[in-house]
């Protein structure tokens, strides 16, 4: 299972204009939260979501998949749309169960919250304590 084990944000570039603190917990379950995901499939899923997340210009600090969810803590950009950016994280892992032969799917919507502060450390280790 993969957990980026610090968080050690990007700092930012001389050209920056201003910098961004935009954390976000995020977390799905699979269809009918149901044990679907067997232990040899949550590394797959946890690659492929840290490989998404990097295409769409995402920063991934943390990063779970379970037997019936996935849970995630990742830095934002002010111009990524949540709901647009679940939604392609969500069908990208999908399609890559999908390729490795297993017709794991998850459950419809989200659970999103930001976090700030003391609180990244926290939730960093809750993530990264899932089984």
């Amino acid at each position: 299972m993969q957990t980026i084990p610090r968080i050690q944000p990007r700092p930012a570039r001389r050209n920056e204009l201003s910098t961004h603190r935009i954390y976000v917990h995020v977390g799905w379950p699979t269809l009918g939260r149901l044990p679907l995901m067997p232990t040899d499939l949550r590394a797959v899923v946890e690659m492929q979501l840290i490989t998404l997340c990097r295409r769409l210009d995402v920063e991934p600090l943390a990063v779970r998949a379970t037997s019936n969810r996935v849970m995630l803590l990742l830095r934002l950009k002010p111009n990524h749309t949540l709901v647009t950016l679940v939604s392609r994280l969500k069908s990208g892992s999908e399609e890559a169960l999908t390729d490795a032969g297993r017709g794991v799917h998850w459950g419809s919507g989200f659970a999103a919250s930001t976090v700030g502060g003391e609180e990244l450390q926290r939730v960093a280790r809750f993530i990264s304590r899932l089984d």
